[in-house]
């Protein structure tokens, strides 16, 4: 049987994908794989790459995007693998990678799935495992004040993604760039919930395994490269909208109306607040014509470049989300 399946979910990175492929077949050694590539209708050329270039790999073409879970369930059907691998198109597989997380799978029969540390192209690191939502976490992370050294213990001590990666240990989950799941796991308890097209679909998956009796890994010995949401650059007002439609879909599928409601008075704060400093900034002619990707970088950690009006319409938008989803 083949050790390991990778599935991969293409949309538009047509060079990346390249570069992803070419990783894995050169630094993947003494471990039997096979890759699935699921295109969301790219326009960018990635389909003649395949063809062409990789003839060892299996093609899904979709004429359309069809989102991330949908095309990682298509490839999933396919799949011949002991375990399965989800790799983003827009990562670096190292040598590391896919032996690691394949040596938790088989030490530990209560592993459902097992994440490795997801470093930047600097080297930096980059979130690799964090707990479930709450609305302590979210609220320090969608507010910024995480960045105050004042709440820094407390994040190490009580928030996976502030705490120490350097060592193995069980999690509520994994970053879903580059996570190895159990066959079995998806026999069992189905693929990702295609209702989320992209975003919070890993986290609503782990939850989903960890109801189902199965713990979640991660492992510092084993790394990836991953540039980071290469996919979504062309469409960065899409991309924050549906960061808060996942997030808003894991709650209502899985937390009380209680928590619900709170984080939808959360959620409404927070884009309040950003259209009124959009506004201020707007007004005192620190913008201009456009928003700097440093001085929002800077406001907002969302490397967004786009005018003023446009933001404020995202925001908009986001403070709307839950009527829209109902």
């Amino acid at each position: 049987m083949i050790d390991v399946s990778v599935v991969i979910v293409n949309w538009n990175t047509r060079e990346l994908l390249h570069q992803t492929l070419t990783t894995l077949y050169k630094e993947t050694i003494n471990t039997s794989f096979e890759t699935i590539v699921y295109d969301n209708g790219s326009t960018d050329g990635s389909v003649d790459l395949i063809h062409g270039e990789w003839p060892q790999v299996s093609l899904i073409a979709s004429p359309i995007n069809r989102g991330f879970a949908v095309g990682n369930n298509s490839g999933f059907r396919q799949c011949r693998g002991r375990y399965i691998l989800l790799l983003n198109s827009d990562t670096i597989v190292l040598a590391s990678t896919i032996k690691s997380m394949t040596r938790i799978l088989d030490e530990h029969p209560d592993a459902g799935c097992v994440g490795c540390r997801h470093l930047n192209g600097d080297g930096s690191l980059q979130r690799s495992m964090d707990n479930y939502p709450s609305l302590l976490n979210d609220f320090l992370s969608y507010t910024e004040l995480h960045r105050l050294n004042i709440f820094q213990p407390l994040l190490r001590k009580k928030f996976a993604w502030w705490s120490d990666h350097n060592a193995s240990r069980k999690v509520d989950w994994v970053n879903g760039a580059c996570m190895m799941v159990r066959r079995e796991v998806v026999e069992q308890v189905g693929g990702l919930d295609e209702e989320f097209f992209i975003y919070a679909e890993e986290i609503d998956w782990c939850y989903r395994m960890s109801k189902a009796g199965w713990n979640i890994y991660f492992t510092p010995e084993g790394e990836i490269i991953h540039l980071g949401g290469k996919a979504m650059d062309s469409v960065p007002d899409r991309r924050l909208i549906l960061k808060y439609i996942g997030q808003y879909r894991f709650y209502r599928k899985h937390y009380s109306i209680w928590r619900q409601f709170l984080f939808r008075i959360l959620v409404a704060a927070i884009a309040i607040s950003r259209m009124m400093l959009i506004l201020f900034l707007q007004v005192t002619k620190l913008l201009r014509r456009s928003i700097s990707s440093t001085k929002w970088e800077k406001l907002t950690q969302e490397p967004i470049v786009t005018s003023p009006a446009a933001m404020l319409r995202v925001w908009w938008k986001i403070l709307w989300l839950p009527k829209k989803l109902q």
